[in-house]
Order: structure tokens, then sequence, then C-alpha cells
């Protein structure tokens, strides 16, 4: 009677156990589930754009010493550009002092974001009538 029990309690869990195991198969997608997709064309377009800021908007020679000709301010200033795309750089002069006043930049042209130098230059001073004189740089950056 003993030897029975046992056989039947292995039994019930052997049962036990393949119901489970049956039951996560089924879970699992044992059978075909119906499903469906469909598919979303997602698009966009960016434009281009510049962005121009100036690190100082006034820079001062000061005092030139009598009898020179030339003075030359490297890195006087700094000119920052924002992009996402290709751009140029122009500069116009203005003032009665702009005539004598060059300048210069690193780069002239680019693309994306760019910190680029500026340099001042006087020339042809001794030229010049004694007084005080004003030139007004103007910066504009296009994009290509």
């Amino acid at each position: 009677m003993r030897m029975n029990k046992l056989v039947v309690g292995l039994l019930v869990l052997g049962l036990a156990v393949a119901m489970i195991g049956f039951a996560g198969f089924a879970m699992k997608g044992g059978h075909n589930t119906p499903s469906a997709s469909v598919k979303d064309n997602v698009s966009w377009t960016i434009e281009g754009f510049v962005e121009l800021k100036i690190a100082e908007s006034a820079f001062d020679f000061g005092t030139i010493t009598a009898g020179v000709d030339e003075v030359t301010k490297e890195n006087a200033n700094t000119l920052y550009v924002f992009s996402n795309t290709s751009w140029a750089l122009t500069v116009s002069l203005a003032g009665n002092g702009s005539d004598h006043l060059k300048v210069d930049l690193s780069a002239y042209e680019g693309k994306n974001d760019a910190q680029v130098s500026v340099d001042y230059t006087l020339f042809d001073l001794r030229t010049m009538d004694p007084g005080s004189y004003t030139a007004i740089v103007t910066y504009t950056v296009t994009a290509k």
C-alpha cells in the first residue's frame, strides 16, 4: 500500500509539472496570435541659419604717439558665428577714420560654428590732421 501511495504521489507530481509546463508553453505563443502592423514615413526639413555676435562692441586704440605711421592690434576683437551651414563674412567701414583703418579676419568663410579673430591696423597716420577719429565697422555673415 505504501508503494501505491508513492506511485500515485509521483504521478500527481508529474501531472502537476506537466500542466505548469503546458500553461507556460501556451502563454509564450505556442499557437499563432493574429497581429498587424503599419509604417509611417516621418520627414522634416531643416532650414539653414546664421547668427553673428561680437565679444566687444567698441575698441579704442587710445592716443597714437606723434610720428607713428602705422599701428596694428592683433586679436583686437572676436566674432562668434553660430550656423548649421556654410557662411561668408564681409566687412564694411564708415566714419571719419574709415579711410585709415584696415580690418583683417582670421576667417572670411567657414561652415557651422566658428570663432573669428579680428585684427585692426591704422595706416598712413602721418597724413592725418590732429584730432579724434572714429570708424564704424559693420560685420555681416551670410549663408552660402
